[in-house]
């Protein structure tokens, strides 16, 4: 037999998790669907924000801020960086546990809401 829901949210951007996760607060049974998988096939809830937009472009963000304060902005205050290198792999892999751990985050989020 299908598991019968109250509710059913299609996304798990951020309005979507948040509108399922309050569903299930107010005790209604409530179930969150959304495509997008993971590296490994798992969900990956926090839709388009999470997983390619806003967290993963702000993690890029500040990455590169590191690099260019590194490159420019230390020297004004004394500290001298030489032969200053970008691993361009190492920071994409960063950016990628960066929207791992969201991911997580929201899943831990829902299942806490049950």
């Amino acid at each position: 037999m299908a598991e019968q829901f109250d509710v059913i949210v299609i996304g798990g951007g951020p309005g979507g998790y948040s509108a399922a996760i309050r569903a299930a607060q107010l005790g209604l049974n409530a179930a969150c669907i959304d495509a997008r998988r993971n590296g490994k096939g798992g969900p990956a809830l926090g839709g388009v924000c999470a997983n390619a937009g806003c967290m993963a472009s702000r993690a890029l963000l500040q990455l590169s801020a590191y690099y260019e304060q590194a490159g420019r902005r230390f020297a004004e205050h004394g500290i001298q960086v030489k032969e200053l290198e970008l691993d361009l792999n190492k920071l994409i892999e960063r950016k990628d546990a960066i929207v791992k751990q969201t991911n997580e985050d929201i899943a831990f989020l829902d299942r806490k809401s049950v």
